[in-house]
């Protein structure tokens, strides 16, 4: 592996220690369902259409449920008409069998340490996340990461109608009509670069891990304040940190 692909691509700044809060992205960043998710979504096309749906060349990663929603449905010349529907459906597969989630679900490598980092810093912790909010709890406490994660302000796919719409309405759970003053505090750990667009738009600091699908190479150089392989490396951690 080449030498410059070993180290996190930090940009000067503040670093994640002396963060007012960090927005986690969930799936490929926190942790992965093992696929039930992805099934299920599946499934509940199916089952309000009739038809499956196809995945052929359709790029989920980074999206908020309801484009998903619609993406899977033009597959099967369907409408948008339909994404409530799915979305309802998908929330019932996904409550209907918590057994499945709850024992395929697992914790990405480094993540619990460095959440007990900003715990003792005193960092407030919280998602956005392209995941409608009853499938994302269900996430998050098939991983017991609430705490130290807190649901309430958090940006869900069902916050907005774009990413950036989500992440705006988290920022404004956290602070108020005050939130564009600290925005520049703010983090958001992501593993797409859909979540870098969604930091830049807003002005928020964004560190990328390459521990979803989206290799190290295709996530740097695309302007993150870092960039690292993941979260178990103490010696990128320590960088991110200060």
């Amino acid at each position: 592996m080449d030498a410059s692909l070993t180290q996190p691509e930090v940009q000067p700044g503040r670093g994640l220690g002396s963060a007012s809060a960090v927005l986690w992205d969930i799936d490929g960043t926190l942790l992965t369902s093992g696929g039930v998710a992805a099934q299920a979504f599946l499934k509940a096309v199916e089952q309000v259409t009739g038809l499956s749906p196809s995945v052929e060349g359709i790029e989920f990663e980074g999206r908020i449920d309801p484009e998903i929603a619609t993406l899977l449905l033009e597959t099967i010349d369907h409408g948008t008409d339909h994404v409530p529907a799915v979305l309802s459906t998908y929330h019932d597969l996904i409550h209907g069998d918590l057994d499945a989630l709850n024992t395929r679900t697992q914790v990405l490598p480094g993540v619990r340490e460095l959440m007990a980092m900003l715990v003792d810093a005193q960092v407030h912790q919280t998602v956005v996340t392209g995941n409608i909010r009853s499938v994302a709890e269900a996430k998050l406490n098939a991983a017991g990461l609430v705490p130290p994660i807190d649901v309430e302000p958090g940006g869900y796919g069902d916050s907005g109608s774009t990413r950036v719409e989500v992440a705006e309405s988290s920022l404004r759970a956290l602070f108020g009509d005050q939130w564009t003053t600290r925005v520049g505090d703010c983090w958001i750990i992501g593993d797409t670069p859909r979540d870098l667009a969604c930091a830049q738009a807003l002005g928020l600091r964004c560190a990328l891990v390459a521990t979803g699908r989206t290799p190290v190479e295709a996530l740097q150089g695309l302007g993150a304040d870092a960039v690292l392989t993941g979260l178990e490396v103490p010696g990128d951690i320590k960088r991110l940190w200060g």
